[in-house]
Parts: structure tokens; sequence; C-alpha cells
């Protein structure tokens, strides 16, 4: 990515979790940091640098809706993604009451993650919608049908196997198909690919 890389921070008492989308993150070119409770985010707000928070609902001590609370008393309006492990109606009403950005129900898919990144970055840009990068888009134009199908199931999380058999091909022709769309649109891993086609416009599908 040619600007500097934007800001995640990852907030949850879950280290495996909490680590684990960090690396996601940093595949696809965000500068991620974790946090395990929201009481450490909180004591190093002053000293971080503007970004979105992406914070589990329910933690000891502090829930993701008490941290987004207290950021907002202290005049933060960073964007927030909550997760939970658990959604039922009163929750999603609660977190959307309190302006969040996203609610994503673990385990949470890398492409909807991605998404979600993607509009809380464009929000803290003061825009209201992620607008398709113009750039991006042309690249896909680069892409043939073929690579195109593939793309897609990817964007529904299938794998190289998967997608070799819907589309009656070899798994390793199937990864000469990533090989070739990584090196037409400029992305350095396949995380970085899901993230460009997001940013031109893609999106993936809801879950079942």
């Amino acid at each position: 990515m040619s600007s500097p890389p934007a800001w995640v921070y990852v907030v949850d008492d879950d280290t495996e979790l909490r680590t684990g989308v960090e690396k996601w993150l940093a595949q696809a070119g965000y500068a991620a940091r974790g946090f395990s409770s929201g009481q450490s985010l909180l004591a190093s707000y002053p000293n971080l640098a503007p970004g979105c928070i992406i914070a589990d609902m329910v933690m000891p001590e502090m829930s993701g809706i008490e941290l987004q609370r207290q950021l907002f008393d202290l005049g933060c309006r960073w964007p927030v993604i909550m997760l939970t492990g658990e959604a039922d109606e009163p929750l999603v009403t609660r977190a959307m009451e309190a302006g969040i950005v996203a609610f994503l129900e673990k385990p949470v898919r890398h492409v909807e993650l991605l998404a979600a990144v993607i509009r809380a970055q464009a929000q803290l840009l003061g825009k209201a919608d992620v607008i398709p990068d113009p750039v991006l888009v042309q690249r896909l134009t680069k892409l043939t049908r073929r690579e195109r199908q593939v793309l897609d199931y990817f964007l529904q999380r299938k794998l190289n196997k998967q997608i070799g058999a819907y589309l009656g091909v070899r798994e390793t022709t199937v990864k000469g198909y990533r090989r070739a769309m990584m090196k037409k649109v400029g992305a350095a891993n396949m995380m970085e690919l899901v993230m460009f086609a997001i940013r031109a416009g893609l999106h993936p599908p809801p879950k079942p």
C-alpha cells in the first residue's frame, strides 16, 4: 500500500483470537495493535493514532459496549466493530443504538471483517460510505472471466480444493489463478487481494 498503514485496534481477552485477527489485518496491509481488555486500551488511548476499533462484546469487567461508551465520553468518535459469540436481537439492538459500525458473530469470516474495517475507515475519514477505488476497479478489469469466478469463491471463503471441484479443475490450477490475480492486481498476498476487491466495490455474501 502506498499510503501509511491505517491503524486498527483489536480488543479481546481471547489471546488466540486477538493475535489471529492482528495477523489477518497485517496481511491486508493494516497496522494492528491488540489489547487484552477495554481498560488497557483506555489507558493507552491518549497516545494512540486515530483508527478503528474491533472489540469483543463480552469481556471480564468491561464489555465492548461499555468501552465504546467510555471512549465516547472522552470525545473519541472512532468507529467500533463489535464481535460476539452469541448474537441475539437485544444485543444487536443495543450495539446499533450505540453507533456501532458493524456487529459480527464469531467465528468471524476474514472477508466480513475486512469489509467492516474498510467501512469503518471510510467513516473515520468522514465519508458516508465506501466509494469504490477507481484504480482498483481498473486493475480488476484485467482479470479473466475464470479468474473473476475464482475471486468470487475466495470472497465466499472457499478453499482451493472446493473451488477446483466447483470449476472442474485441479487444485494446482486454482493456485495458478491465485498467483495470476495477485500479480495483475498488485497484491502481496490473498488477504490483500481480498481487501483490494472489497475496496473496488465487490462485497462478500452474507453469512448463512
